[in-house]
Order: C-alpha cells, then structure tokens, then sequence
C-alpha cells in the first residue's frame, strides 16, 4: 500500500477531510444527474490526477459505494503502481480481446479478467495493461463500449484515470463516454492558456465538465494543515469549483 494513499492512511487528516468534501459535492451532483463515470484528466502531466483518482475512490468506498478505478492512460499509467497490482493484464488487453462481443455467451467473465480487487473493500481497479503501439486508435476501438456498458451495472462509481488532455488525445476520445468531467489543476504549475485550452478540448467533443480540482496549495497558504501532514503537502485537494472557469473563454 503506497502512503500517497493518505484518505486511507490518515484517514483523520485535514487533506483527507478535503477529499471527503470534494467526494459529497460530487455526490450532490450525483442525485441530481444520476451520473456514475467520471473522467479525471489535467491539462499537463504532474498536475496529481493519478493521486486525486486513487483517493477520491476510496473516499466513495468509505461511503458504502462499490466503485472501479480505470486506468485509461495506456502510455503512463499509474494506477498498478499504486495498489501494487500486476500490470501485465488490463484494459489494452481487453480492448485487443476479440473474444469480448455481444454474441460471447461468456462477455462478464473475459472483462472480469482485466479486473483486479485491491486490499481497499469495495474497490477494484482495471490496471492498463501492457502500453500498446497506438494507445490512441485502441480506445476508438467499439469494444470499449461493450465494456463499459457492462461495468456500469456492476460498479456504484466508475473514474477514469485518463491522460493529460493537452499532450495526447486520448482524452479527447473517452470525454464523451464518461457522464462528467473533472479537472485537475496544480497551484504554481497549470497555466491559464492551458486550461483555456483543455476546457475547449473538451467542450469540442461534447464533455460536460463538472468543475475543478484545485491540487497542490503551497502550506503556507493553508495553515490549518499541522506540521504532521507537511510530507503530504504536494497533494491536496481544495475544492471543486466550476466558478474557476467563469472568466476563461
């Protein structure tokens, strides 16, 4: 178990509060969409979207939700790492699996394969398998949809752990399969121009955009966070926050 697993490894600090906030206003939006999938992406790498995913999701299991992380970043992914679960199996092998179709009597149990249960209770997590040639063509392939129509019975929460928007187009293509999008942003690191630009991205192929994570505050300007969670000052959720976007056109 990794320590930047912190809502599960100090479960009573201030950033895993944080993270239980960010889990309620997802969940208001929730009752009110029905929404279940969820596509977390940034505008560019080390923004904290791999960490922002692997907590929220176990803030929702905390909640008596059965949730499944998918690590749709077929280039970088994380996702095994973080859970120390083999990676030689996932969703590129899935996608790849022709024996995954409508007409195969055994469809639940050839996706079952590419998923994994973690040491975290009702939390499972399809890793992304081995990095294929053409990340990008594979999550065009129509089996995905198959796959995830299956899943979205058998999962309270699906989050997708997809690739920074403005450096590969990967996210580009799964944005219309989630119900919502959210933004990862680091405090000192995201530009203006690139959330500009990751908001149009994802505005282009009919993404709703549910709000913004605003991740990496400098502890200087949170005081609250005592001296004991400094190691973890790297990684913080402040709030989701859609007004972030009012003045970006």
């Amino acid at each position: 178990m990794k320590k930047d697993l912190i809502i599960h490894e100090a479960p009573k600090s201030p950033v895993s509060e944080a993270i239980r906030t960010l889990r309620t206003n997802i969940t208001y939006k929730m009752t009110k969409s029905h929404d279940k999938v969820f596509l977390i992406t940034s505008s560019s790498m080390e923004e904290g979207k791999s960490w922002v995913v692997s907590n929220l999701a176990i803030a929702f299991t905390q909640s008596k939700q059965k949730v499944l992380i998918i690590d749709a970043d077929l280039r970088k992914g994380r996702q095994s790492s973080i859970f120390s679960i083999d990676n030689s199996y996932g969703l590129s092998n899935a996608l790849d699996n022709s024996n995954i179709n409508l007409d195969n009597n055994n469809l639940d149990e050839e996706i079952q394969k590419a998923i994994f249960k973690t040491n975290i209770d009702n939390l499972y997590l399809m890793p992304s398998g081995i990095f294929p040639s053409k990340p990008s063509e594979l999550l065009e392939n129509s089996q995905f949809d198959i796959i995830l129509n299956n899943l979205k019975d058998k999962f309270d929460i699906i989050l997708f752990d997809a690739p920074p928007i403005n450096i590969v187009t990967d996210s580009m293509i799964l944005c219309n399969k989630a119900d919502s999008v959210i933004i990862v942003c680091a405090i000192g690191k995201t530009k203006r121009e690139s959330l500009i630009e990751t908001k149009k991205k994802i505005k282009s192929m009919g993404g709703n955009i549910l709000g913004v994570i605003v991740n990496k505050m400098p502890m200087d300007k949170l005081k609250e966070y005592t001296k004991d969670y400094t190691k973890y000052s790297n990684n913080k959720i402040i709030k989701v926050d859609n007004s972030r976007f009012k003045n970006i056109s």
